[in-house]
């Protein structure tokens, strides 16, 4: 009985209007960005890289809101929802944009979709909500995903192969053979370590299974232990530690900072995302690092640079000035590291650009013969979710950029840096030694060479070390959970979500998709029911009609008892 009382109710509030605060079609575009601005349990340390991905976005709709004046007053609006570098919080803000769109009534191709998130926990997660609605993600480089939805777009192709590439071209120019690996407890960082393990073709190898850093601070100490136990091994010529996040090193650096052992073997360090702190790392003669931070050219810094947030800048410094403060003037302390750009912020303005050029598309198609009224029209209001996104799927477009015209398209090839930092010994500070680019073409800078201490010239056997590996890997292969079992754990920790949306706005995004799923399976019942009825008329057309031969029996079986008694 209470579910019947249940229907009528949502029966009832579907009736209701939903929209009351429309804003001027005439003019208005949403663009939503789920960007990593903050961090911590209670999103409150400023994030550099969210920083330049929103000046990035700040940047493309400078450029392209000027190329729509063609169209009358029509500008894209840009819409900050901040996932504070959580997958729950990213939930949270997916939400709010979708409330936010239906309360106002702006759908697609007005929400032109959301760019991000682009780390693949929060995107599984959040991609759930999304799908169901046809909303577009563009993210800006292509992630493992088991498959490839219709409302999903990458900018640029998988980066794995090319990260591969590139750390081996760092550990062959080192001359080591074999590494201990150590890797940050992510989907991505472990996938890069195998393509590197298959790349290197037996020539650089790992030793024993990879050591991965936890996500609390309870198992630092065991894997400080455990990587300090495996430099024992004399044919081990450095440690190999890959991780996504910056704040994956700080518990690592923070342990070799106040150990009072020696470094026994040299680090490699490859970060994937901008925001690691020089301050972080061990003032010591005897620190035998090189950091390999994956970046963007520097050609494009200062355009992007402009458009940095003025509050979320104070803030991000004011939070880095007590440790400052505690360095005394040290040359650690000048943060040269703060002035790499992340890889992420040339793929996002070509985002803003592919937006762009489908809305104009969109607009010339459906509202050519708006003269009139240049502007939003009719027809593109009620331009279905998957046209928008078909349309969205065949975009390029040319942008001047600074070595000429270049044609900008979705999973495209995009130029790959990687920054190369070694410790100077003499002003005791990490200096930037050389660049790779596109994976193997290292450039040193000049009067630059990496340094004996660092370097290997061991002979051993690699190829035991690369078939030992596989083969673990090849046993654990079979154990791992896919995907989407991997985030299983944390897709039902939703429940703040209940005391973070309007409490109206929740039920109206409820209702419409209860409705649409409702809709769907009444379709497909009726579907049934009418294949069922048509099928038996069929049967019941083709079945042989007995009733001629039974009447022509029954005749004849007459006949012949009146001609019996006739004689």
């Amino acid at each position: 009985m209470i579910i019947w009382w249940f229907v009528f109710l949502l029966n009832r509030v579907i009736a209701l209007p939903v929209c009351t605060n429309q804003p001027n079609i005439k003019d208005y575009a949403v663009l939503s960005a789920l960007l990593p601005l903050h961090s911590g349990d209670d999103c409150s340390e400023t994030q550099i890289r969210g920083i330049q991905q929103l000046a990035a976005l700040e940047y493309g709709l400078s450029k392209v809101n000027a190329d729509l004046s063609q169209y009358g007053d029509l500008k894209i609006s840009l819409q900050i929802l901040d996932t504070c570098s959580n997958s729950n919080r990213a939930v949270k803000a997916t939400m709010k944009g979708l409330v936010s769109a239906e309360q106002t009534c702006i759908k697609s191709p007005l929400f032109l979709g959301y760019v991000g998130p682009d780390d693949l926990e929060s995107f599984i997660n959040v991609h759930k909500i999304t799908f169901l609605l046809n909303k577009t993600h563009v993210l800006p480089y292509k992630i493992d995903l088991k498959e490839r939805p219709a409302n999903v777009f990458f900018i640029g192709t998988d980066q794995t192969g090319i990260r591969a590439k590139a750390i081996l071209t760092m550990l062959s120019n080192l001359g080591w053979e074999n590494y201990v690996p150590v890797v940050e407890d992510s989907i991505q960082t472990n996938n890069l370590l195998d393509t590197l393990v298959d790349l290197s073709d037996g020539h650089v190898c790992p030793v024993g299974k990879p050591i991965t850093l936890p996500k609390s601070e309870n198992g630092y100490t065991t894997v400080y232990k455990e990587i300090i136990e495996s430099q024992i091994h004399t044919t081990v010529d450095g440690i190999l530690i890959i991780v996504e996040k910056p704040e994956a090193l700080k518990p690592l650096l923070k342990i070799l900072s106040n150990s009072a052992n020696s470094q026994r073997s040299p680090l490699v360090i490859y970060i994937i995302s901008v925001g690691l702190k020089l301050w972080d790392f061990p003032r010591s003669d005897s620190l035998k690092i090189i950091v390999m931070q994956e970046a963007t050219e520097f050609i494009v810094k200062n355009d992007i640079k402009q458009y940095f947030n003025d509050s979320l800048l104070i803030s991000y410094h004011e939070q880095t000035r007590s440790y400052k403060r505690s360095c005394n003037n040290n040359p650690m302390c000048l943060d040269s590291l703060e002035e790499e750009l992340d890889s992420t912020v040339i793929p996002i303005t070509y985002a803003v650009h592919l937006f762009a050029n489908a809305l104009k598309m969109s607009l010339d198609q459906k509202c050519k013969y708006n003269l009139d009224s240049p502007g939003i029209c009719r027809n593109l209001q009620s331009m279905p979710p998957m046209e928008w996104a078909s349309l969205l799927r065949t975009q390029s477009t040319i942008m001047n950029g600074p070595e000429g015209p270049k044609r900008v398209r979705f999973q495209m090839e995009i130029p790959h840096h990687v920054s190369v930092y070694m410790w100077n010994t003499v002003p005791r500070q990490f200096d930037l030694i050389a660049t790779i680019t596109n994976g193997d073409r290292l450039s040193f800078m000049k009067n630059v060479f990496l340094p004996s201490s660092i370097r290997s010239n061991k002979i051993s056997d690699r190829s035991a070390f690369c078939q030992s590996y596989k083969t673990k890997q090849t046993k654990i292969a079979a154990t791992v959970p896919p995907v989407e079992d991997a985030t299983a754990a944390k897709e039902d920790d939703w429940s703040p979500i209940w005391q973070f949306l309007p409490r109206f706005g929740f039920l109206i995004f409820m209702i419409v998709s209860m409705r649409i799923l409702y809709n769907v399976f009444k379709f497909k019942q009726g579907n049934d029911e009418s294949s069922s009825k048509r099928r038996k008329r069929m049967e019941k057309a083709n079945k042989p009609r007995r009733t001629g031969s039974v009447t022509s029996r029954r005749l004849s079986r007459v006949s012949s008892i009146i001609s019996t008694r006739s004689r």
